[in-house]
Order: structure tokens, then C-alpha cells, then sequence
């Protein structure tokens, strides 16, 4: 255990960063420690300064980035100020980062394992052949099966938990004095990211190195920090122990923060004001599934893959559930099963006592106005070339009955109801923040006044309050329409906080149904387990700390 005074091996002080005259500065006055054995967190919403900060302390500023003040000393010996060769030897040698998208940072023609040999010699004296043996024993050392044979697939072969651990070990393969882990989890599966998380944190407390572990989620600082900063607009607003944050932020700013990422009670379906529904049309379903299959051909093969296998459901009016899973596990292509995007290969869809599933696209088309799909990667599917007002304007021409003045009134409407300024109906996608994005593929969704609605993974990526305001709408849109939903997430959180029932997905079957509650209190299925064990829900991380703190004090007295 650490020293409480023993002297820091990352001080930072009073850091700012601009881009250029006339442009705010991105960092401005940030002050911290980091001492071994230590995992400090940096929390902060896109564009509160985290990953300049990062890449601050390596040198690595993006073009037009400059340090305009302060210090940055590693074990005491300031750093600013080194030419290009010595700051290459720093770098990966005693601070090393690790980003997003491991696949992105990986050479895609090169194998995983030369990969690492290379960063090895570059740091190490060493021969192709030790450099080679020890890429595979550091393959082994993070967790990967057959790490010989691993070794040598390139990375569009890896899953991408698995191209996150090949990081991980280029990272740690000089045994760096420092880990700089910038969203190094994002877009992950739960259960990934916490073996991933798991691995680094213990990789580091084992060789006494510091972590500065940057993210959006604060269950993640709950479960692993010792230390939090949360930042804003290029600055630290608080500064403190983890324990300490959780029980009662000094900051306002933090406390909207901390209250926006804890679970919220699901409200009792079809309860909201104006959209309540009757006990009987609440006893039929408004859809239907039975025995729902789609298979794809695997290439140069006869065999297929089994994307949905024999998977029923049913969703009430007013209700929403959640179909929950990890990547591949065939959610995604039951929501565009269900919208008509793809066509199954057999089973049944009922909406609203009619047999869909292999009705005529003409007989169809009236029906697409009452079954929309809100599409995970909005920025994707909006038209780059059209401003807002067009954008959500074009499905209300699937409506006869409306004009252009018609149109220009629901547009209005629409923005109004997903809470977005009419200012913003002549800003095209690229102009609109990740937030802006999802609520505008939700009102192009709700355009047509759909019954039912297919929402894919709508809170991925997304920071603290955005994801709280997202999930807030959706359950408004509930008590006001008494939309139904199917709610497609690997985000538990989410889910508690949303859904009235659940449905566990793995290699295209549902392995687990029932209400959330009941799923989450008593889960029956080890799968449903494991999904559950990867939650980190900051009261469980709060009272896990408690624990700690009893113990070590019952150990001391």
C-alpha cells in the first residue's frame, strides 16, 4: 500500500491549452497529482477537455495545440521543454496510452503479434525471436486463449474486446510508470469491458504503475478509481476521494452529474397522463412474435448463421422491452425484422391482430407509418445534404393528407416534443452534437405518430446526462402517445430505468423473459447472471467501498 505523502509521480500545474487566437483555451488552470498504485478517474462530458488533457501529458497535441502555461513533472523533473527524441523515448517507455476502437490503432497489415514485437525492441534491447516469445507471453498475461495462434491473426480477425486487450499489451509491454486509458471501454460489451477494465487495473496495481482512467461513466469510477476529477469546459471542477464524490459532491455541476447517472424505478406501463390504456386493450398485445427465424449464408459455404432462432415475444400496448445481449447475439436483426428492413425465414409477426410477416409491401406500406425504427448510429442514416426541417419532414410525406404547411406545423411539433430549439431546424447532422443526433432519428421515428417503436442501442456512447435525458424522453413519450417500444441495449442501467420487461438474447435465442424486476432480483439462467455481474451501478460500487473501509478498519484496531 501506497504512502500517503510519499511524493508524486505525475504532477501537473495550472496546465492550459489553446488552439490559436481567438478560440477558447481547451485546458485552462488544471491542477493534479498522480502517485503510484494509484487510479485516478477523469470524468467530464464531450468537450469538457479530457483527451487534450491526455495527450497534454504525451506531447501529442493535435495541429494548432499549444501549452501556453503551467508545468507537467514526472517523478519530480518537469518534461515540457524535451526535444522530439527524448519525448519518443518517454512515450510507451514510462507513459503510455491507450484510446478508443483498438481496431483503429492497430496496423491492419501487420499480425497482432509483430506488432508488439515491435514496440518491444523499440524499447528494449532484443532479437526478433525473444521479442516474438515474449508478444505471445504478454498475449497470455492479458487474458487471450491460444495466445501462440493469436498472435499471429491481424486484427480484423480479433473481436474487439479481444484487439482492446492486444492494446493493452503494447501498452504495458515496457512496463510503463504510467497508464493514460482515454474511453478505453466505449462501445463495448458490459461484460467485455469489465474483463477488460479488470485486467488493467490489476496489470498496473502489479508493476506500481499510475492510472489516469478517463470516461463518461461514473459506475466505472465507483468500481475502480481511487480518486475523481470531473471536468468541464477545460477545467477541474472537483477534485477529491472516490467515496467521498458518491456519498455528497461539493460541486453543483458534479451533483447533476452524479444524480443523472443513477438508476431511476420503471414506470407501471401505460400509466402516463393522456396516454394511459384500457385493461382490456392492455390484455391483447400490440405485437405478436412467434417462432421468429433469419438465417444468413456464410460465404463459400452451405452452412448458415442462425442470426434469429426460434425466438418469440410479445409487447403490450404502452410497454416497453428490453432486449438485452451481448454483440452478435442477433438483437439488432430482430428490430429489422420486425420493421420489414429484412424478411425472416420463418415464425410469425402479429401487429395489432394483423399477420404481417409475409404481407405484401403494397398491403404493408400503410402499416410502415405505425412501426418505426430510431437507428444506432443516427449520424449514419441522415442525409448529410439535408438540413433538419428536411430531414424530419420526409416521413410525413408517407401522410396524403398533409401539405407543406401541414408538414412545416409537425415539423415544429416534433422538435418541440424531443426538446430540441427550432433554431436548430436549418443546421445540417455534421453541425449537431451525438445528443442532437439521436433525438432528431427519434422524431423522424415519431413523424408518422407511430404505435410502436424500434429504438437500437439509443444510449451508446452518449454522455452522463444526455444518456438520463434520451432515456427521459423515451418514458415521456410513453405517459404522452402510450408508445410501445422495443429497447435494444447492452446498457443495464438502462434498462432498469426503462423497461417494463426484459428479454435476454444470446447466439440468436432468448435464454431468459420476465419483468425486470424479477430478471434482475432473481435471475435463473447463468448467462443472465454473468450479463448481471458486469453491471457497475455506482450504489453497489459505493457500498462495496464501505466494505473495504470496515474491514481495513477492523484490521487496524
Amino acid at each position: 500500500m501506497r504512502a500517503p505523502n510519499a511524493a508524486p509521480l505525475l504532477a501537473v500545474d495550472n496546465l492550459s491549452v489553446d488552439f490559436g487566437e481567438g478560440s477558447p483555451k481547451a485546458l485552462s488552470g488544471v491542477s493534479f497529482e498522480l502517485r503510484r498504485d494509484e487510479v485516478l478517474g477523469i470524468v467530464g462530458e464531450t468537450g469538457a477537455g479530457k483527451s487534450v488533457l491526455a495527450r497534454s501529458l504525451l506531447d501529442l497535441l493535435p495541429e494548432g495545440g499549444r501549452i501556453v502555461e503551467g508545468d507537467i513533472r514526472l517523478d519530480g523533473a518537469s518534461v515540457l521543454g524535451l526535444s522530439e527524441t527524448e519525448q519518443g523515448k518517454l512515450r510507451g517507455a514510462r507513459i503510455a496510452l491507450i484510446g478508443t476502437n483498438a481496431k483503429a490503432l492497430l496496423d491492419p497489415v501487420a499480425t497482432v503479434g509483430a506488432q508488439i514485437a515491435r514496440v518491444l525492441r523499440a524499447h528494449r534491447a532484443c532479437g526478433r525471436r525473444e521479442a516474438w516469445a515474449a508478444a505471445v507471453d504478454l498475449l497470455a498475461q492479458v487474458g487471450i486463449v491460444n495466445p501462440e495462434r493469436r498472435a499471429k491473426a491481424y486484427p480484423h480477425e480479433l473481436s474487439g474486446g479481444m484487439a482492446q486487450r492486444v492494446v493493452i499489451a503494447m501498452a504495458m509491454v515496457a512496463n510503463p510508470d504510467i497508464v493514460l486509458a482515454d474511453d478505453a471501454t466505449l462501445g463495448l460489451d458490459a461484460t467485455i469491458q469489465v474483463q477488460v477494465l479488470d485486467l488493467l487495473v490489476k496489470r498496473c496495481r502489479e508493476l506500481g504503475a499510475g492510472v489516469v482512467l478517463i470516461t463518461h461513466d461514473l459506475g466505472i469510477i465507483a468500481h475502480y478509481c481511487d480518486r475523481v476529477a470531473i471536468m468541464k469546459g477545460g477545467r477541474i471542477f472537483e477534485l477529491g476521494e472516490v467515496g467521498r464524490f458518491l456519498e455528497g459532491p461539493r460541486d453543483d455541476y458534479s451533483r447533476t452529474l452524479l444524480d443523472a447517472a443513477r438508476v431511476r424505478p420503471t414506470p407501471m406501463a401505460g400509466q402516463g397522463e393522456g396516454g394511459g390504456v384500457t385493461d382490456e386493450a392492455h390484455a391483447k398485445p400490440l405485437l405478436d412474435v412467434r417462432r421468429l427465424e433469419k438465417f444468413f449464408p456464410i460465404a463459400g459455404s452451405t452452412e448458415v448463421v442462425r442470426a434469429i432462432d426460434d425466438v418469440s415475444f410479445s409487447v403490450g400496448r404502452g410497454e416497453t422491452l428490453a432486449l438485452v445481449g451481448e454483440s452478435g447475439s442477433g438483437k439488432t436483426t430482430v428490430g429489422q425484422c420486425l420493421v420489414r428492413l429484412l424478411e425472416c425465414d420463418g415464425g410469425g409477426i402479429t401487429f395489432d391482430g394483423v399477420d404481417i410477416t409475409d404481407m405484401p409491401a403494397k398491403e404493408f406500406r400503410p402499416l410502415r407509418r405505425r412501426l418505426q425504427m430510431v437507428f444506432q448510429e443516427p449520424y449514419v442514416a441522415l442525409n448529410p445534404r439535408w438540413p433538419v426541417r428536411a430531414l424530419i419532414a420526409e416521413p410525413l410525406r408517407l401522410d396524403p393528407g398533409l401539405d407543406a404547411k401541414g408538414r412545416e406545423h409537425r415539423v415544429r411539433q416534433l422538435l418541440d416534443l424531443v426538446h430540441l430549439p427550432l433554431s436548430l431546424a436549418e443546421a445540417y447532422p455534421h453541425e449537431l452534437t451525438a445528443g442532437e443526433q439521436k433525438r432528431i432519428g427519434i422524431a423522424r421515428a415519431l413523424a408518422t405518430g407511430p404505435d410502436f417503436v424500434v429504438f437500437d442501442e439509443p444510449t451508446t456512447a452518449l454522455d452522463i446526462r444526455v444518456r438520463a435525458q434520451i432515456i427521459d424522453l423515451v418514458r415521456d413519450l410513453q405517459a404522452e402517445i402510450g408508445m410501445s417500444a422495443l429497447f435494444i441495449t447492452h446498457d443495464l442501467n438502462s434498462v432498469r430505468s426503462l423497461a417494463h420487461n426484459v428479454a435476454v438474447m444470446r447466439h440468436g435465442k432468448i435464454v431468459e423473459y420476465g419483468e425486470t424486476e424479477a430478471i434482475f432480483a432473481h435471475p435463473t439462467q447463468d448467462y443472465t447472471r454473468m450479463l448481471l455481474s458486469a453491471e457497475l451501478p455506482i450504489e453497489q460500487g459505493l457500498l462495496q467501498r464501505d466494505r473495504a473501509e470496515a474491514r481495513r478498519l477492523a484490521g487496524t484496531a
